[in-house]
């Protein structure tokens, strides 16, 4: 299943009701969890969870579905939008890449899962497939590029054993990073004069010697 797959209707019931702040009243049932967090990895709500209580938002792709009745990640509805947008401009391509519809999107999905890590430190996305996957891991890259990730904070994506794909914010900088300057190095100490040196050194040295 696709991110910008249709809802069902019981999805698109509860997204609509969410949106009309008309959360389910009383504790939440098992099947309104779940359809609440089908709605929440396909990014149209952002869910918070305290004890007994939920707080669920609509975000404004949620917003988007309720209106135009699709995904805004819809690559359908994108080359339809495309097309007419190319065909009212005369094919011009002035608008800058961050104005376009898909960068607009996958910086909202970056905002979202920012701040998701930062509430609950890991998400979990179940079984998505492969083109999910590839979208998820182009959202955390943007996020990245756009320094939307908190500061002294990083992002690491993993795929588990049952092919979840697991994102979690996790202090300090990659252990690979190449970050450090120069000059915050802590300095190695090198010996003037060599003391006791191997055999094999000794040897190499006297031999230069001898060539001397």
């Amino acid at each position: 299943m696709h991110r910008w797959s249709s809802l069902n209707e019981r999805q698109l019931a509860l997204l609509g009701r969410l949106a009309n702040d008309k959360a389910p009243e009383g504790s939440w049932h098992p099947g309104e969890f779940r359809t609440a967090d089908a709605l929440r990895d396909r990014g149209l709500v952002t869910i918070k969870r305290s004890r007994s209580e939920v707080d669920a938002q609509v975000t404004e792709a949620g917003a988007f579905y309720l209106q135009h009745g699709h995904h805004p990640d819809d690559p359908a509805h994108a080359r339809e939008g495309k097309a007419a947008k190319d065909r009212a401009t005369g094919g011009s391509r002035s608008a800058s890449y961050a104005d376009r519809p898909v960068a607009l999107a996958r910086r909202a999905k970056a905002k979202e899962l920012i701040a998701r890590l930062v509430t609950d430190r890991r998400v979990t996305f179940t079984k998505p497939d492969d083109a999910t996957v590839t979208e998820w891991r182009r959202v955390i890259d943007y996020a990245k590029r756009h320094s939307l990730i908190p500061e002294g904070e990083r992002i690491e994506s993993l795929r588990m054993w049952n092919r979840d794909l697991q994102a979690s914010l996790v202090e300090g900088p990659h252990p690979n990073s190449l970050r450090q300057r120069r000059d915050e190095a802590a300095p190695v100490h090198v010996p003037t004069e060599l003391r006791s040196p191997h055999p094999v050194v000794a040897a190499l040295r006297d031999l230069e010697r001898h060539a001397a």
